[in-house]
């Protein structure tokens, strides 16, 4: 095979396919599923397009929201005002704060604390991060972590606090309002990617699956990939060949391939962790309901949700599209005994619903998808797009990028990078690869800032005490 095969269709091999067929470079794009888009597209269940899960495009998101530009479709987006919390017992009344005062502040002042940190090559758990700042309240503290879980799937303790700091950072660097796809991202997404891709002329081929590379010397020289009917094959590579598949797989690959990776770690350290998805069908609208998202602030099972049948506004009932932060703690259970605890769950937040309203269920735990989650420390194990193998480029979520990046621009810009190692080799008198940077914060100027506030946040915390004491 010539010119460039990108063996993975998620996000980071769409991304890689098109750009390197920017470069006027042929392209093949293979993929082990019947579909495009991995976890960020959409899958058939019982007759009906369920998304992977609920999927939002941030401000700071400046490499996709870029992408969705050049795709021609950034009004298959629309932008959302306000990002509900929703307290037991308090439906239909809606907070956009749920802390006390005090609380809120020291949370800011956390917030500032943590910008003023320069990681580098250390880190630290979010955890221990709060746990160590005296002044935070227990309160400031669960908000933050159930916040987090909520959107992550990894409990503080498994989370970079180094990451988050990036992440801050990025929405503080890049404020604007959140967008959301008007529809299933197959449809309003992924589908006309694939069709722009098909256009332009790369040769897209799913229920093609690797299970096999072979190495020598400092080249790949061949993949072996199974067809849907169970057929192997193995072809030599005569062209550059893009890995755009998760970090499990590539582990599973064996050690001639991990080894090339740069840096020379292995890609065993990384974690993924299931974020798990519930779709509730309902026989009807349910009432009071915004059409935005809404967190359920102290769900046992960390639960956003929204309702689509109004944000899409092609259904006329309720259709909940809930994300579970926490499905990882019913591994154990039935789907059917994990459905009854996730709904009874839903029903001490929302009163109106009932079982009588649910039409049709659709629960995807992820067990076997994982949703990558950058751990304390794992900086140094993502591996770069480059590899030690003159051939082989790297793509995916769990790449090497900044702190804080992760998620749908964390694929879209690995397979930015990978394009771009790939035009060094191949097109070198091109200009590089666009790689959109996102903004940092300076430390030290956070650091002044934590240091001019300190009395102030001294003050607060004393004010919180004796708040809970005479409460």
């Amino acid at each position: 095979m010539t010119g460039v095969t990108v063996v993975g269709g998620g996000l980071a091999g769409m991304t890689a396919a098109w750009t390197i067929r920017g470069l006027g470079l042929p392209v093949r794009l293979l993929e082990a599923g019947p579909e495009l888009g991995g976890m960020a597209g959409s899958r058939v269940i019982d007759g009906r397009v369920e998304d992977h899960g609920v999927h939002i495009f941030p401000a700071w998101y400046r490499n996709t929201l870029r992408l969705v530009a050049e795709l021609g479709i950034a009004g298959n987006l629309r932008e959302t005002k306000n990002f509900h919390q929703l307290l037991p017992g308090e439906f239909p009344a809606f907070r956009t704060a749920v802390t006390p005062a005090a609380d809120r502040l020291l949370f800011y002042y956390g917030v500032i604390d943590l910008l003023s940190q320069e990681y580098g090559a250390r880190d630290e758990s979010l955890h221990d991060f709060l746990r160590s700042r005296r002044y935070l309240t227990e309160a400031a503290i669960a908000d933050i972590e159930h916040l987090f879980v909520a959107s992550s799937a990894a409990e503080s303790d498994a989370v970079s606090a180094a990451g988050f700091r990036g992440s801050i950072a990025a929405f503080a660097r890049h404020p604007g309002r959140v967008r959301m796809p008007r529809g299933d991202l197959q449809q309003w997404f992924i589908g006309p990617f694939r069709q722009r891709l098909e256009a332009d002329g790369v040769e897209v081929r799913t229920g093609r699956e690797l299970i096999e590379v072979s190495v020598h010397g400092d080249r790949l020289q061949a993949l072996t990939v199974r067809d849907d009917d169970g057929t192997a094959v193995t072809e030599d590579v005569t062209g550059h060949v893009v890995l755009a598949v998760p970090h499990g797989r590539l582990s599973a690959l064996g050690g001639d391939l991990t080894g090339a990776l740069r840096p020379p770690y292995g890609v065993d350290e990384l974690t993924s962790r299931p974020l798990g998805a519930l779709h509730l069908y309902l026989r009807r609208r349910l009432p009071g309901l915004p059409d935005e998202h809404i967190r359920l602030v102290g769900s046992p099972h960390a639960i956003t949700l929204i309702d689509v049948g109004r944000a899409w506004g092609r259904h006329r009932t309720s259709v909940l599209n809930c994300v579970v932060g926490r499905v990882a703690r019913l591994v154990e259970l039935s789907e059917a005994e994990a459905v009854k605890l996730l709904v009874d769950e839903l029903m001490t937040f929302l009163p109106e619903l009932t079982w009588d309203d649910i039409e049709h269920v659709c629960y995807q735990p992820h067990f076997t998808a994982p949703f990558f989650a950058p751990g304390p420390g794992s900086g140094r194990y993502r591996p770069q797009s480059t590899t030690a193998l003159a051939n082989l480029h790297i793509a995916g979520d769990f790449c090497a990028a900044p702190p804080g990046v992760a998620g749908m621009e964390s694929a879209v810009r690995s397979g930015l990078t990978a394009a771009e190692s790939v035009r060094r080799a191949l097109r070198p008198e091109l200009p590089p690869v666009r790689i959109d940077r996102i903004g940092d914060i300076s430390p030290s100027a956070a650091r002044g800032l934590r240091m001019a506030l300190a009395p102030f946040a001294a003050a607060v915390r004393s004010l919180a005490g004796r708040t809970r004491r005479r409460r």
